[in-house]
């Protein structure tokens, strides 16, 4: 395993491209069918635009499966606790987990900006497809963000530079705040 040959960090790995996503455990969902190569390709041509490499790997291995560990510390702030509550799939656009409802309907997210997940409380986690930040993943606040499409900086929070490096950072913490 690379992790254990190579001198440095699991996090420097990770920033530099290295694929570590298998180590992750997934909740596998029987509702939820397999993206084939032809659907993610289809649904870049909807989107117009080319999917970050890791995050197409999530869809084409767990497509909308959710991570055993959920939970992560928002950055920045002291107290504040966030957890994924869904993963979005390539499935039908009528599904409510579907990622074509984000192509089909304005959900007031910044274009650009790709719904990758929510919290369960009106809040998405998103991935950039800009060329100055492509992959960089974000979490919209909608109490401050508003779901104003102009707006990338209220309520818009850094979270990873990217999708392997925020999937890896997921921690599973008790409502105390601890591991």
């Amino acid at each position: 395993m690379l992790r254990k040959t190579y001198p440095l960090g699991r996090l420097y790995l990770i920033e530099f491209g290295f694929d570590f996503m298998t180590e992750i455990t997934f909740i596998p969902d029987s509702q939820i069918p397999e993206a084939s190569e032809g659907k993610v390709r289809e649904f870049e041509q909807l989107l117009g635009a080319r999917l970050p490499d890791d995050y197409r790997n999530y869809l084409l291995r767990h497509n909308g499966e959710m991570p055993c560990k959920t939970d992560y510390w928002m950055p920045g702030e002291k107290n504040w606790i966030e957890s994924v509550a869904e993963m979005y799939a390539l499935i039908p656009a009528d599904h409510p987990q579907s990622l074509n409802q984000f192509i089909i309907e304005d959900y007031g997210v910044p274009s650009g900006w790709l719904p990758i997940a929510n919290s369960g409380y009106g809040d998405f986690t998103v991935i950039s497809l800009l060329e100055e930040d492509q992959g960089t993943i974000y979490y919209l606040f909608h109490e401050e963000h508003g779901y104003d499409p102009t707006e990338r900086d209220r309520g818009v929070y850094r979270l990873a530079s990217n999708f392997n490096v925020w999937i890896n950072s997921l921690q599973e913490l008790s409502k105390n705040g601890q591991s």
